[in-house]
């Protein structure tokens, strides 16, 4: 048969068996929060209903429980408080407030705490021995020396003794002084510093200072020759020009974009990227599409070479456009 009970600390409702509830005397240990109590005053039958005449079980007359038996078992106890798992079936409805209801039930093993009817053995074990006074052995005799008196004397007064502090020689307290650093040393540090920025820059910034300053490319060559590093085309958009440009249509539907690029800076450049928009009646853009050196030109030597100075450079691009009726186009040159 089984019962429920009612945890008075946090609320929690149980389930016990019949041979736990014996086993313990009554006393049980609630599984969420830990407290033992009695569970004969919030006995119920399992179903929630009073208990009945016939199932209540004997009413035994269960001593306090300990302070020691309130508090986790210890190692060297034998019996305890059965562990009583929250019961998985009771209804919402007939759950008091506060009860937390688990979705699977929490059966743990009947875990005996503390018995308070265990028989305690009558022999306490053996009792402590006394002796007289006279069987001890005595210690050894400590020995006795003979007391002389001193007379007393008057203390005589120290005379009174002055030391003067004699100064320090000159010499000392110039080897002691700290050594400063000299003005030249800090001159000499703050130029290599300077020429060691100055070199940094140059070589992190070498395509920038040779697109703005020309005449210094064949010393960035010397340099990049021996430090192993390249040395990029100058990149000066503002001296690239596009001299004509015209979009043709050949006879297999195919589009041809026909153009001349100037360059009008004294050195060779970089060839731009060509960004070519396609247009309708209204100039609203159709498509867009930007073309690298490599796929207007396809010769790596010319590409390596860069635009000649002071020259004009015809380009033929053939396009194909699918399901697109251009109207016009819109050409721009960038890097």
């Amino acid at each position: 048969m089984n019962y429920r009970t009612t945890c008075p600390q946090c609320a929690s409702v149980f389930r016990l068996g019949a041979d736990q509830l014996d086993a313990a005397k009554g006393w049980v240990q609630c599984g969420v929060c830990g407290a033992a109590f009695d569970a004969h005053p919030s006995l119920l039958m399992e179903d929630g209903s009073p208990l009945s005449i016939d199932a209540t079980p004997e009413a035994v007359e269960t001593p306090a429980l300990p302070e020691a038996a309130r508090a986790p078992a210890q190692a060297d106890d034998k019996t305890a408080p059965v562990a009583a798992a929250p019961a998985e079936d009771v209804a919402v409805a007939d759950a008091p407030r506060g009860i937390v209801q688990r979705e699977t039930s929490l059966d743990l093993p009947s875990i005996i705490l503390i018995d308070p009817d265990i028989p305690v053995p009558d022999d306490p074990g053996p009792l402590p021995q006394f002796y007289p006074a006279s069987t001890y052995p005595h210690a050894p005799d400590a020995p006795v020396y003979p007391f002389t008196p001193i007379a007393p004397t008057t203390p005589a007064r120290p005379a009174a003794h002055i030391e003067y502090a004699t100064p320090l020689p000159r010499t000392a307290r110039t080897r002691s002084a700290r050594r400063r650093i000299q003005p030249w040393a800090w001159g000499v540090a703050s130029a290599l510093l300077l020429v060691l920025l100055l070199a940094q820059t140059a070589y992190f910034l070498r395509d920038a200072l040779v697109s703005r300053l020309p005449q210094t490319r064949p010393a960035f060559e010397q340099m990049c020759a021996v430090l192993g590093c390249t040395l990029s085309l100058p990149k000066n958009l503002a001296l690239l020009q596009i001299v004509g440009s015209d979009l043709q249509t050949e006879a297999s539907g195919r589009l041809n974009l026909v153009l001349t690029l100037g360059n009008r800076a004294n050195q060779a450049q970089a060839w731009p990227v060509l960004v070519l928009t396609l247009t309708d009646q209204r100039n609203r853009p159709l498509a867009r599409r930007s073309f690298a050196p490599s796929e207007y030109l396809g010769d790596t030597q010319r590409i390596a070479a860069g635009i000649p100075p002071r020259s004009e450079q015809v380009l033929n691009l053939p396009l194909t456009v699918r399901d697109l009726t251009p109207m016009g186009f819109d050409l721009q040159l960038t890097y």
